[in-house]
């Protein structure tokens, strides 16, 4: 029987802080032409307001940015 503590990981964040910041731009392009099955693209522009643009419904956009949350807070899978 599996107990819940079994489970427990370590939160190790890969990049956090002031200095991780990249040009949008230079990110996007470098993204250009991927075999991607599925893009959504996630920004806040200057005055606070959220930009989200993707390719899929809103449930399999929900279900790619539950996995891109797993990764940031547990690290890769």
């Amino acid at each position: 029987m599996t107990r819940i503590a079994d489970n427990v990981m370590k939160l190790t964040p890969v990049e956090v802080g002031e200095r991780f910041r990249f040009e949008p731009d230079e990110i996007l392009e470098k993204a250009k032409g991927q075999p991607f099955t599925t893009v959504c693209v996630l920004g806040q522009l200057e005055d606070g307001t959220i930009y989200v643009a993707g390719s899929a419904n809103a449930g399999e956009t929900m279900i790619l940015l539950e996995k891109v949350k797993r990764r940031i807070v547990f690290g890769d899978e």
